[in-house]
């Protein structure tokens, strides 16, 4: 009994304690950011759709892109009902109060609110009209981008969109009613990636101890994919290393009576490879881990570490027996190695540039199906709902 009525103490303790940290929470929001509180006890579902109007450049080093994009939110509003747009105190009404969660910096931010269209799915008898924010920002964005298959790699470039208001008064669900887009044809990374047709918008699921909030505020993340174009990576940096690296070969036409003019090759293309992969890097992303790329440079400097140790132990063995004892067996075995690596790479990256063109054309196919569902849909949804607050 000591145990059980120990647990309730505690559990009476810590909503306690729950209780003063939303208010310290609510108490710590300064003026200039505080809206209008509902009073109708009735949480509130905006449905979002966005339009990415121009991604531009993507920095893979800084894990930075920048975007402009158009977002449109709705939701129904009892208390405009009867009012008509010219009637309307905007600054009266209940706000969303959304934010760009992952945005670093923002150079256009416009905002504009009207009474929205009727919805297919409002009551002919008594409609409860719309509400709807238009924002159109251009800003730079933060996306975390993963490179283990670089350079056959694709991005998510996510943007983070929430609200300050917690989920227990609002929450994010997908307009049904219009399609998310992306426009292709003001992409200016095209060089160096493809941009996807296909938008990828959902609600997340983020939970009050990963947050380390004291409520759980709603999250919307809208995804752009692009592809990387590997083409300039395999020809500048790849295609250069395959070429230095079988040069080491050469050093097998000079005598092994002269090692200092063997090693004075190998240690020139080793110290060549060096210098390339020094001047490289600068253009690349810079990773706690090593890139499909990374994998490739390193084993070319890894053999041309071993053709030098190759030179010197050769030196060890007489004039008339290196050939035949030393030089011609290490010449086969360090031959096919190469051979076999670079067949190796060859089909590891003729397979990690067919898996990610297939998952694209996965998430491309997914997004058009739901722009038919959509256009079958008609603006009807299942997102159009009212309900208490929780």
């Amino acid at each position: 009994m000591a145990s059980g009525d120990n647990m309730e103490a505690v559990a009476a303790s810590m909503t306690r304690m729950e209780k003063l940290l939303e208010k310290i929470e609510d108490n710590g929001r300064t003026e200039d950011v505080v809206h209008k509180k509902r009073t109708d006890g009735h949480k509130v579902y905006c449905r979002m759709r966005v339009n990415i109007i121009t991604i531009g450049d993507i920095d893979t080093i800084r894990e930075e892109f920048t975007c402009e994009l158009a977002l449109t939110v709705k939701w129904k509003e009892p208390a405009l009902k009867g009012m008509k747009a010219e009637d309307i105190d905007w600054g009266e009404q209940w706000d969303p109060r959304i934010y760009f969660f992952n945005a670093v910096s923002t150079d256009k931010y416009e905002v504009k609110k009207r009474l929205g269209l009727k919805s297919p799915d409002d009551d002919e008898d008594d409609p409860v009209p719309d509400a709807q924010l238009s924002i159109r920002m251009k800003g730079v964005f933060k996306s975390s981008m993963k490179l283990n298959e670089f350079p056959f790699d694709y991005q998510n470039l996510t943007i983070k969109i929430m609200s300050d208001w917690p989920r227990k008064v609002t929450e994010f669900c997908k307009d049904m009613s219009q399609k998310d887009s992306v426009r292709t044809d003001t992409f200016t990374g095209e060089q160096e990636w493809e941009l996807q047709k296909h938008v990828s918008a959902h609600q997340v699921e983020e939970e009050k101890m990963t947050s380390g909030a004291v409520n759980a505020y709603p999250l919307y993340n809208v995804v752009v994919n692009v592809k990387r174009k590997a083409s300039y990576y395999m020809w500048n940096v790849a295609l250069i290393m395959f070429l230095i690296t079988p040069l080491a070969f050469t050093s097998y036409a000079v005598s092994a009576d002269a090692p200092e003019d063997r090693l004075s090759v190998t240690l020139t293309l080793l110290l060549t490879a060096v210098a390339f992969k020094f001047v490289v890097s600068q253009s690349l992303p810079n990773t706690s881990y090593q890139t499909l790329l990374d994998y490739y440079v390193l084993w070319c400097m890894m053999f041309l570490c071993l053709v030098v140790v190759q030179n010197a132990v050769a030196s060890l063995f007489s004039s008339d027996k290196v050939w035949e004892h030393f030089d011609l067996p290490s010449l086969c075995v360090l031959g096919g190695l190469t051979v076999l690596v670079n067949i190796i790479f060859i089909i590891i990256s003729c397979y990690k540039s067919r898996k990610v063109g297939h998952q694209m054309q996965q998430a491309t196919s997914k997004y058009n199906d739901l722009c038919e569902e959509i256009k079958s849909n008609k603006g009807r949804s299942r997102n159009y709902k009212v309900g208490p607050m929780k």
